[in-house]
């Protein structure tokens, strides 16, 4: 039986690409399809960062970072396992470095809170084309 757990990974736009191919890799199918929602400072496309939230296996979970944001203090970061995904990326056939998986866990913003809650920490809304584009 799988053990779920709620996350909300936010991705910049330069590292999205890296980090689909790493979950799908390392996740399988439930690693498929993460990143589809692109967000911007302005609403406006092109997207500065990619939002996935919803539940994953807590095996998964286990394997990234997590920085949560109490109402009341100060952010607690507890830091992933980037050599323990480097090793699963390449048991599967990926040619990928520890210190690749780190730099994207440092870009990334892996938390529980509810996308919405996530995306206005950080100033960021969904991104869709201008209405008035000619």
């Amino acid at each position: 039986m799988i053990d779920w757990t709620h996350r909300t990974l936010i991705v910049p736009a330069d590292q999205v690409e890296f980090a689909r191919l790493l979950t799908a890799t390392i996740a399988g199918p439930s690693g498929a399809g993460m990143w589809t929602t692109p967000l911007s400072p302005t609403g406006e496309l092109p997207a500065t960062h990619w939002i996935s939230s919803g539940l994953i296996d807590q095996q998964f979970a286990a394997l990234l970072p997590l920085t949560e944001h109490p109402a009341d203090g100060d952010p607690v970061h507890t830091p992933g396992r980037p050599e323990v995904c480097a090793h699963l990326a390449r048991e599967a056939g990926m040619t990928v470095t520890a210190g690749q998986v780190a730099a994207l866990f440092a870009a990334a913003s892996v938390t529980t809170e509810d996308a919405h809650t996530a995306m206005a920490r950080m100033g960021l809304m969904i991104a869709s084309p201008p209405e008035n584009q000619e």
